[in-house]
């Protein structure tokens, strides 16, 4: 008995496929793909800047290259969750993955916008960590209180 609760647990024991992960992972890969392609010194730029910050014991800034890459990344990533939920309403009509997946879209795009204020130097990084982990409590708490008056 335990094994066979074991085994729906972790999915063995389900037959249905999951397509829509699929989904999910074709775009984090092609996502990944344009990431490289538009900074294509991408593993060289964050090699050197471990290195220089190991050799110099603190957190330095890193180079424009990362920054920009990472904003790419993040917002293409928010904007693919925006994706995911539209794709998920159509197919499922499951409103509670369609608004996490939203909500998760809101926070990576946020987390995009703050490091591209990091990069233009209106922000420091503490600022930015503290303004995001906000923003993900207060998503949090809205994705709960969402769930549990709109979505019984």
């Amino acid at each position: 008995m335990a094994t066979q609760e074991r085994e729906t647990c972790f999915g063995a024991g389900l037959r249905k496929k999951d397509y829509l992960g699929l989904v999910s992972f074709g775009a984090f890969i092609l996502i990944v793909g344009i990431v490289f392609i538009a900074n294509p010194n991408l593993v060289s730029d964050f090699s050197s800047w471990i290195e220089q910050m190991t050799g110099e014991q603190h957190l330095i800034r890193p180079p424009e290259g990362l920054v920009s890459s990472a904003i790419l990344f993040f917002t293409l990533i928010g904007l693919s969750n925006f994706f995911e939920a539209g794709i998920k309403l159509w197919i499922t009509k499951i409103m509670r993955q369609v608004l996490a997946d939203i909500l998760s879209g809101v926070a990576l795009v946020l987390f995009a916008y703050l490091i591209h204020l990091y990069g233009s130097y209106a922000l420091t990084w503490q600022m930015v960590i503290a303004i995001e982990a906000i923003a993900i409590g207060l998503l949090v708490v809205l994705y709960s209180i969402a769930r549990y008056v709109f979505l019984k």
